[in-house]
């Protein structure tokens, strides 16, 4: 019996990978998670590639891992890439049929979003994901799919993110040196945004927070799609450093002290004891209460969340303007206290914590974490969004040059 086809999920973080493997049955069409390994990487910073060796090397690692644990050769890999040099906007794309018979086709669908994205883009950016948002037939909007209609001139808004192609080409260097084949990379929080939020939330109006290390990546969701999206550079791994600052000890024991007691709301404040905190150099302890360990963290996250508001509020998102729901996940959104601050400084009528929805895929509870979200999407995104001939072909990824080839080939699996 064949084996079912393998598909790979790799979530470049902040200082980190994490993979995902899991078997595609094409007779049930279901996902089943294989095996996941998540990596502290010294090469990267903030999700772009400051190291090619170091990068490569934990590739090598983690994907050996994935490789040996079932028993399979990873052909092609999809991975999930954010960061400050992801950048979204949209733009407005028309085709006039003059067909006689007037009738819709996946080819006019197709062409109306080719002269979409003819748009002026950075020299050193490229195209990385172009998703219709809505069309409009002879002047008639709020059509979602108009395959079949009649009509003479067809509209349709885009969503366009791009990435600059120095960091993406880095970031495939790094990859493709141990031998492993890169897909078309992918915008993280477009598929963590369909497998976490519910369709009700994107219909009425959602905010998609993604806590990592080094950033924090933002969805604003109304009507059911993605109206905007950015990646602010700061993280909380800043609260780490604070800590590690305050109770001057080392930055390994400041993450330890932040993962076990750190608290960002007073609300969810235990009874107040005291830490012992091994000093800098080793050569000692000191004795920290718990409450101390809030008033260091607690400001600087309501900075961080002030610049979430601050960048979502530039592009007319507030949400104390706009109603919205919460929705936080990444390693961030597990601290004590997240839900109510992110409630109380942004404005939102609710949080909650997100997760992958179960329903999607088959896996081990401990794959549901937080700081899984990313790569278990991907893979589940790949599985429902790409055609046979992408997930399964020769093509890969080499750069710039290829961006748009991927894209024709990308839509001709959609509506071809």
């Amino acid at each position: 019996m064949a084996k079912p086809n393998l598909i790979v999920g790799l979530d470049v973080g902040s200082g980190k990978l994490t993979a995902i493997a899991a078997a595609h049955d094409e007779r049930t069409n279901t996902l089943q998670v294989l095996s996941g390994r998540s990596i502290p990487c010294r090469g990267l910073r903030g999700g772009m590639v400051t190291d090619i060796r170091e990068t490569s090397a934990a590739v090598t690692t983690i994907l050996g891992s994935i490789e040996r644990e079932t028993s399979q050769d990873i052909s092609q890999l999809f991975v999930a890439v954010r960061g400050p040099h992801i950048e979204s906007f949209f733009n407005h794309g028309t085709y006039n049929i003059s067909r006689p018979d007037k009738e819709i086709g996946p080819a006019d669908m197709e062409l109306a979003i080719e002269n979409a994205k003819a748009v002026p883009i950075k020299n050193d950016n490229e195209i990385i994901g172009l998703f219709p948002q809505g069309y409009a037939v002879d002047k008639q909007r709020g059509i979602r799919n108009p395959e079949g209609m009649e009509g003479s001139l067809l509209e349709v808004d885009v969503q366009i993110i791009t990435g600059a192609s120095t960091h993406l080409n880095n970031l495939a260097k790094a990859i493709q040196r141990p031998g492993f084949r890169m897909e078309q990379p992918v915008y993280g929080l477009v598929p963590l945004g369909d497998s976490v939020l519910l369709q009700d939330e994107k219909e009425n109006g959602a905010m998609l927070i993604d806590f990592g290390g080094e950033t924090i990546s933002v969805g604003v969701y109304i009507g059911g799609m993605m109206r905007f999206s950015c990646d602010i550079p700061y993280g909380c791994d800043i609260l780490t450093n604070d800590l590690s600052t305050y109770l001057n000890t080392s930055r390994k024991a400041a993450k330890e002290i932040k993962e076990k007691y750190g608290v960002i709301h007073p609300d969810f404040l235990k009874q107040e004891h005291e830490i012992s905190v091994p000093l800098l150099d080793g050569s000692a302890t000191r004795m920290f209460k718990n409450v101390e360990i809030l008033d260091c963290m607690q400001p600087r996250m309501e900075e961080l969340l002030e610049q979430v508001e601050h960048y979502v509020g530039l592009n007319g998102y507030k949400p104390k303007s706009i109603p919205m729901v919460g929705v936080i996940t990444g390693g961030g959104s597990v601290m004590p206290g997240m839900t109510t601050l992110c409630k109380d400084i942004l404005g939102l009528k609710d949080v909650r914590k997100g997760a992958v929805r179960r329903d999607l895929i088959t896996c081990g509870d401990e794959f549901f974490a937080p700081s899984y979200s990313t790569a278990l999407a991907l893979v589940i995104y790949a599985m429902e969004r790409v055609s046979e001939e992408n997930l399964y072909g020769k093509k890969t990824y080499r750069g710039n040059n290829s961006a748009f080839d991927k894209l024709s080939n990308f839509f001709r699996g959609m509506f071809g």
